[in-house]
């Protein structure tokens, strides 16, 4: 199916331009260690190795698949291969799918087992009721290969890092080792071409706008009661800002870090952005009631520039299989003027047709960029 209306324009003048040809992503040494091809055994198994960098060894055939603590994995699981196969999902998965576009692309996810989880902490004796062939799960959290390898199951590590946080390139890389581990092509090549052109696209656009010229903008990941947690460098939050022409007030520090108000004033972004991770909306900070400070003398509460991050197949704020269209809509919220020409309701309904097979709504779409509260699951920290 071609690519639909204004995106399509766009995409295909860049391409007329010469603008896209030439300009494959790079892969750095990691992802060529986990793209080699899978080996076969003679005892009718197969070695890969995953993210995490352990070689793990699958039965020739997977039929039965648990996905545990790599939440987002899910949406792309979904967007390669529906929900066959699946037999398990974290709790977390199916908390954030009750809230997301995810439930209606795929009903039957509420359906999936989750009692093998809980707490964050999957139980071997639950698992092997699921009878797997394999456990997909987080290279952060090594506590859920140990239970899999406790239980005799083969585990497959994906990592949120792989990338260095870059949602497009991690998500590609995701969907080149499920083809791995499921021992079939199921690689979605025009999906991958999709999120590749939106990345030359949007840099191709901004290429030109001074460092002056640039918003300052802040995220916040999650809050408490008197602090605010805020994506420095090496996370997802800087890619997103600096991708789509922002910079990133907390350039300085490395990881998430808890600051201030304090702080908050002296950086003075002029954008604010809420992740999904928290329960917190941009009117909390319109009548100054998070974290019980004052907020009226920031930039972005002048200038109406706090926004909550949209939620769709999964929280847009992490990789997830609609990467491609967080990365424009955050160029849209710093360069809006840039990118006046892209209708992006339209190019979540083109997207969602085209790699989803499902008819977004204008009601929909509402929902997307505007979640409610209770799309946090009860997470404030």
């Amino acid at each position: 199916m071609k690519l639909k209306r204004v995106v399509s324009l766009v995409l295909s003048a860049a391409l007329s331009l010469g603008i896209l040809s030439g300009c494959g992503l790079e892969k750095n040494e990691t992802q060529q260690e986990n793209n080699n091809a899978s080996v076969e055994n003679n005892d009718g198994t197969r070695t890969i190795i995953d993210q995490a960098g352990n070689e793990v060894v699958l039965p020739e055939k997977i039929e039965r698949v648990v996905i545990a603590s790599v939440w987002p994995l899910a949406s792309v699981y979904i967007l390669s291969m529906g929900t066959d196969k699946l037999v398990g999902l974290d709790p977390a998965i199916i908390s954030a799918a009750e809230n997301s576009m995810l439930i209606k692309v795929a009903p039957d996810i509420s359906k999936i087992e989750s009692g093998f989880s809980q707490n964050g902490y999957m139980n071997a004796e639950e698992l092997l009721k699921l009878d797997p062939d394999v456990v997909l799960y987080s290279t952060g959290v090594m506590e859920d290969y140990e239970v899999a390898k406790q239980a005799g199951i083969p585990a497959v590590g994906f990592s949120l890092s792989v990338k260095d946080y870059n949602a497009v390139e991690t998500i590609n890389s995701w969907i080149e080792l499920l083809e791995e581990v499921m021992g079939e092509e199921i690689s979605n090549d025009e999906y991958i071409k999709y999120g590749e052109e939106m990345e030359v696209l949007i840099s191709e656009r901004l290429k030109d706008v001074k460092e002056e010229d640039k918003p300052k903008s802040m995220i916040i990941h999650k809050y408490n009661e008197n602090t605010v947690s805020v994506p420095g460098l090496e996370t997802w939050g800087d890619y997103w800002i600096t991708k789509s022409g922002g910079i990133n007030v907390g350039k300085d520090i490395t990881g998430t870090k808890e600051v201030g108000i304090e702080q908050v004033y002296e950086w003075n972004p002029s954008n604010i952005f809420i992740t999904n991770f928290n329960d917190a909306l941009p009117e909390d900070i319109y009548n100054n009631v998070l974290c019980g400070s004052d907020w009226s003398n920031i930039l972005a509460y002048k200038e109406k520039g706090v926004k909550k991050v949209p939620l769709g197949m999964y929280r847009w704020y992490v990789t997830c299989s609609d990467s491609p269209l967080m990365l424009l809509w955050m160029a849209k919220q710093h360069h809006h003027e840039l990118f006046s020409d892209i209708d992006f309701n339209q190019t979540m309904k083109d997207f969602y047709k085209k790699f989803y097979n499902f008819e977004l709504t204008d009601e929909d779409i509402e929902i997307i960029l505007n979640p409610v509260r209770e799309a946090a699951g009860g997470i404030k920290k």
